[in-house]
């Protein structure tokens, strides 16, 4: 099952609004904040869910009128952010690709736990990325293949989520590695190419963070 979680963070709407439309979904969840974007884009979401602490009335007004059932208020003091309460929910109605839209912007702090989050995704074997309009971000255990046709930017950056990631092989970039190593708190792997049609990423041990980027 294909899922889209709506978020409160940045949305660059002309891209948002192509990006979904261009894209079938089979549930859509709406976190707080991103219920601004969903009513400005005539998005109707199967769940919206959060403390609503951030939410513009108008936008709040609108969905409880048109769909009170479909909306959950959680406590603004609660152990989880918005986010991570709808990608659990996302989980438990059975979704196994997930697309989050509104997870990265201004607040760093949210960026990153939205990042963390990528691992919660993995653990359960649920494939999860994060999309804005310069960057898609996915974790990578073992195997990722990226083709020209479906690359969303030029670059290609590697980053380890664990202290170190091993047995590295990179095929079809344009800095190709066998059976290499990446520590923390260096970026040798930042900003590689494809050069072939389809390119290959694996690793051995740890978890790579896979940033694919554009200007």
């Amino acid at each position: 099952m294909r899922c889209l979680i709506i978020t409160g963070g940045t949305i660059q709407t002309e891209f948002a609004i192509k990006y979904i439309k261009e894209r079938t979904w089979d549930y859509v969840v709406c976190a707080d904040a991103g219920m601004k974007f969903c009513h400005e884009a005539g998005i109707m979401p199967n769940l919206i869910l959060g403390d609503f602490d951030s939410v513009d009335g108008e936008s709040y007004e609108y969905f409880q009128k048109v769909c009170l059932e479909r909306m959950e208020r959680f406590p603004t003091h609660k152990d989880e952010t918005d986010t991570e309460l709808a990608l659990l929910r996302a989980i438990d109605a059975g979704a196994d690709a997930i697309t989050m839209i509104g997870a990265t912007g201004t607040r760093l702090d949210h960026v990153m736990g939205n990042i963390q989050m990528l691992k919660l995704a993995l653990d359960r074997k649920v494939s999860c990325q994060i999309v804005d309009a310069h960057n898609r971000i996915r974790m990578v255990d073992k195997f990722a293949e990226l083709k020209k046709t479906d690359q969303f930017g030029k670059y290609v950056s590697l980053l380890p989520f664990t202290p170190e990631v091993r047995g590295i092989t990179l095929k079809g970039f344009a800095y190709e590695v066998e059976n290499f190593t990446l520590v923390s708190g260096i970026a040798r792997g930042v900003s590689n190419e494809l050069e072939a049609e389809t390119a290959t990423i694996s690793c051995e041990e740890g978890i790579l963070l896979v940033i694919e980027s554009r200007d």
